[in-house]
């Protein structure tokens, strides 16, 4: 496969002024009528007030409804947080912007780096699930990057190369349809216990047989635990159910096919759960370099080296990695600006990332990411696809994009990524178009009485943000919109629950990446009609026969050329011809780093993740 685009250029980004200079900006020209209503909206959302605010203040500065002044004006948020309804992270190729420079190497045999230390990374929330064959999360995979081992992983920056992590090499058959991984030896768990061609075996079988979390990972290309054997103490075969050159790209995601030790299984099994996932969502046994010596709920995770690792203490290398917990963004800005920790992804506000970008005082790394968000709409709901569409229409894309986002958000077509495998570059995209939407509306015969709903994560300050314009948009064509901010954790669960389409909302913000680079594997769990809800991610019951044909068609091997044809066909579905979702755009990454951390680079699919073994201290 040919590696996919990566941007060579750094993302624009505005130049920022202060929240108080802002306000006063739009005080101004509230008043000497340089903008109308739907302006002043627009920058007072983005700027953190509430519409109601947002109205008054327009009313006190003796405004009318007058809509037909200058064009809109983008907004000038203030206070948004990155994440918007997902947990996002890390990237790929570096792209910095000011004196922003990436810090990459390897942590053997680094020249002028410390060895030693500790590395302490600042995280949002508590982990619940620890076990890396059930977790389906980016910052729980944070943590098994350092504790844990999946045969290969991506290489660098790289999404289609690969370099050994547990295993020493692979091959395949001809067809693709075989594919053996040699396990060296002399490899041990954590617990002691040998890590050899069977324990590896016996690992995936709990993976495809416990039918956990990111289980289609691997049982995408196999039906039963037993076509995974060890024919000798050194070897692991795949048998696959057809043939697929993607198994390989697979085997490097960070969910779900990491090797977990049986010999603790199989101690810690009962007669109700014979996978010990109760065990092992606390316990971390696997190979990795770094062994789990405390959990503090609320507090950290400490890790600290595994002496036994088969990798080496050679070079340069932490002694131990403190993951803390902070909740506040503020806070977590804070932390690192005052040298308590070193290193944080994706979880402050735009603002706050060009503001210590200007500084000077700390590393930001920019990077392309395989992330993308959209607006999900219920396809019961709204069941007439032109209501649908009207929708997609009125969104106010370039708003959030530039104005609650500042251009950390970029505009790109549907649910994929130019950074994923099978991303169709020449993808409709639409622009806001309130004419159009009011057109389409009338023509579904749209009641116009009913209040639609609007569910977000009540953390976020940029979704609701983003939820206020979209409310505004709609206004100004006559739809009612009612935005309910809810618990995350509530919100999860009656999203991914079994809860009917008519419980749930007109709309909800989501977001998604690839377990691995593969097209396929964004929109199946998304969009396929076998994962509404709680068989998959599909939340808003999307349903689409076509959809579902392509995509079963494209599970398994099939021609580059086809392969591309027919994620094309999706695309287009999910975006124009039977719309799914307002389609955001593909999300940036960046990572802030103290100026004296070194080997860490960036890739799009492992997000949220530091490789923490390369990384040192260079002084």
């Amino acid at each position: 496969m040919e590696e996919p685009h990566m941007s060579d250029t750094p993302t624009p980004r505005k130049s920022v002024s202060s929240p108080v200079e802002d306000f006063r900006r739009l005080l101004f020209d509230a008043e000497g009528r340089r903008l109308n209503r739907r302006q002043v909206l627009r920058r007072a959302v983005g700027l953190g007030l509430t519409l109601p605010v947002a109205s008054a203040l327009f009313a006190a500065c003796g405004g009318d409804d007058d809509d037909d002044d200058a064009s809109p004006t983008s907004a000038g948020g203030t206070n948004p947080t990155a994440a918007s309804g997902t947990t996002p992270a890390a990237g790929t190729t570096p792209a910095t912007g000011g004196d922003s420079t990436a810090t990459t190497g390897s942590g053997s045999g680094s020249e002028g780096g410390v060895n030693g230390g500790t590395l302490t990374l600042v995280i949002t929330g508590n982990i619940p699930d620890l076990d890396p064959q059930s977790a389906y999360d980016s910052t729980a995979s944070s943590v098994f990057f350092g504790t844990y081992e999946m045969l290969v992983r991506f290489k660098g920056s790289s999404t289609s190369e690969y370099q050994p992590m547990l295993a020493s090499g692979w091959d395949s058959n001809d067809d693709f349809s075989e594919w053996t991984f040699t396990i060296p030896e002399g490899v041990t768990f954590h617990d002691g216990s040998a890590c050899d061609a069977p324990a590896v075996a016996k690992s995936f079988q709990r993976f495809l047989d416990m039918g956990r979390g990111p289980v289609n990972v691997v049982s995408r290309f196999i039906d039963d635990s037993a076509n995974i054997t060890a024919p000798d103490a050194t070897t692991v075969k795949f048998v696959l159910t057809s043939p697929n050159p993607i198994f390989i790209s697979a085997m490097a995601s960070q969910y779900g096919p990491l090797v977990v030790s049986p010999t603790a299984m199989e101690a810690n099994a009962t007669a109700d759960d014979e996978f010990a996932h109760e065990y092992f969502l606390a316990n971390c046994v696997g190979t990795g370099p770094y062994k789990l010596k405390e959990y503090r709920q609320n507090d950290s995770i400490i890790l600290e080296r595994n002496e036994d690792f088969h990798g080496g203490w050679e070079g340069n290398h932490f002694d131990s990695i403190v993951y803390r917990i902070v909740v506040e963004s503020s806070t977590r800005r804070t932390i690192v600006e005052s040298g308590e920790g070193d290193a944080l992804t994706m979880s402050l506000t735009p603002e706050d990332v060009t503001s210590i970008e200007e500084k000077g005082d700390l590393t930001v790394v920019r990077y392309d990411s395989t992330n993308a968000d959209w607006i999900l709409m219920n396809y019961v709901k709204l069941a007439d696809s032109k209501v649908r569409e009207a929708m997609a229409w009125a969104f106010p894309y370039d708003d959030v994009r530039s104005g609650v986002y500042q251009d950390l958000v970029q505009r790109t077509s549907g649910p994929c990524t130019p950074t994923t495998y099978g991303y169709d570059p020449d993808g409709f995209i639409y622009d806001q178009d309130l004419t159009k939407a009011k057109e389409l509306l009338d023509e579904a015969g749209f009641d116009y009485s009913q209040t639609l709903a609007y569910w977000m994560n009540e953390s976020s300050s940029s979704g609701l943000s983003t939820a206020q314009l979209f409310q505004a948009a709609l206004d100004e064509i006559g739809v009612k919109l009612e935005i309910t901010q809810r618990e995350e954790g509530s919100l999860t669960e009656l999203l991914y629950g079994e809860a009917p389409a008519e419980e749930r909302p007109h709309f909800v913000y989501w977001g998604w990446w690839p377990d691995y680079n593969d097209a396929w594997n964004e929109v199946y769990p998304n969009f396929h009609t076998d994962s509404i809800s709680p068989n998959g991610s599909n939340a808003m019951y999307y349903s689409n026969a076509d959809v579902d044909t392509l995509l079963d068609e494209i599970s398994v091997a099939v021609a580059e050329d086809v392969y591309f044809e027919k994620l094309a066909e999706i695309n287009d579905i999910l975006v124009r011809v039977d719309p799914a979702a307002c389609f955001l755009g593909s999300w940036q990454w960046y990572t802030v780093m103290q100026k004296n951390i070194a080997g860490f680079t960036p890739n799009p699919i492992y997000i949220n993740t530091y490789p923490v073994y390369d990384m040192y201290r260079t002084e």
